[in-house]
């Protein structure tokens, strides 16, 4: 039989105090914090998983930043591109006007000057910018790419001469090792041939007028017509592959958010329910401490 003394019922006594006690400790973090644990130690895999989760939801929100970033610069794009579009198709009915053999000098001259102000206006197009920033330069967002000119010479629209509009792309991450482009040079485009061009045709339509000058320049109307609609086409491209992107990487955001809140958050009425359990037995406990001196066997005798 093994003997039970005194200091073996204390010592039982007061590990079973401790760990009472830091039972309702750990309930009482989890209520007034809301995780299961506080330190990954307390919980190895499931503190790495939280971490991991953490930084992958991290990593989407940049994501999902930058897309939205590269969005609203390809609308800008599409909202200019369009804007040219509509402009080179009222350019195009003005030529066509000016080659019927029935207008006068005088009717030619007003139509070459509308001819004149719908060609600034694409100029100021080709300068547009989103956030201060040029969009038809490439990586040159702060220089201006093109100028006024009044002629035929198409690097007489360069800003800065032959060469300078840069066709490197502005790009953007949208998810790990994927980067995509979200300019549009205006070489693309086609700018400065289309200001020459348009120039031409403002010629042409001086008095006296050329006839077959102007018929010339209706075809290379459509021919920057349709280069702006390709040109178009790959803005539209690109921005359903970041709306795909988006949507996809906003879905595994709330999958990752449950995990994460299933795997570190706390059960609060559970939580609760066990702090309340472990108080009662805390009590018992205290109530079996003050029994625990019991009387020797001359104090019983006395």
């Amino acid at each position: 039989m093994t003997r039970i003394t005194n200091n073996m019922i204390i010592n039982n006594f007061r590990n079973n105090y401790q760990k009472n006690a830091g039972q309702i400790d750990e309930y009482m973090d989890q209520i007034s914090t809301g995780n299961k644990f506080n330190q990954i130690s307390e919980d190895p895999i499931a503190g790495s998983k939280v971490l991991d989760l953490q930084s992958t939801i991290k990593f989407s929100e940049r994501y999902i930043e930058n897309i939205d970033d590269g969005t609203s610069w390809l609308s800008t794009t599409d909202q200019a591109l369009s804007d040219t579009v509509t402009t080179l198709r009222s350019l195009r009915d003005l030529a066509v006007q000016g080659s019927n053999d029935t207008m006068n000098d005088e009717d030619r001259e007003k139509l070459k000057n509308e001819v004149d102000q719908l060609k600034e206006h694409i100029l100021e197009i080709a300068n547009s910018s989103y956030n201060g920033l040029y969009i038809f330069n490439g990586t040159k967002t702060q220089t201006e790419p093109y100028q006024s000119a009044t002629t035929d010479n198409s690097t007489d629209y360069l800003a800065n001469g032959a060469g300078s509009i840069s066709t490197n792309k502005i790009e953007r991450e949208i998810a790990p090792k994927t980067v995509v482009p979200i300019s549009i040079s205006g070489d693309e485009v086609g700018f400065s041939n289309m200001l020459a061009d348009l120039n031409k045709l403002s010629t042409a339509l001086e008095s006296p007028s050329d006839s077959g000058e102007i018929q010339s320049s209706i075809s290379r109307v459509d021919q920057h017509i349709n280069s702006v609609l390709s040109a178009r086409g790959k803005v539209g491209a690109i921005q359903n592959r970041l709306d795909l992107t988006k949507d996809r990487l906003e879905s595994e955001q709330i999958n990752n958010t449950q995990i994460l809140s299933d795997t570190q958050d706390v059960d609060i009425a559970e939580s609760i329910t066990n702090l309340k359990n472990a108080e009662n037995v805390y009590r018992a406990s205290l109530s079996v401490g003050a029994r625990i001196i019991q009387p020797t066997l001359m104090e019983f005798l006395r």
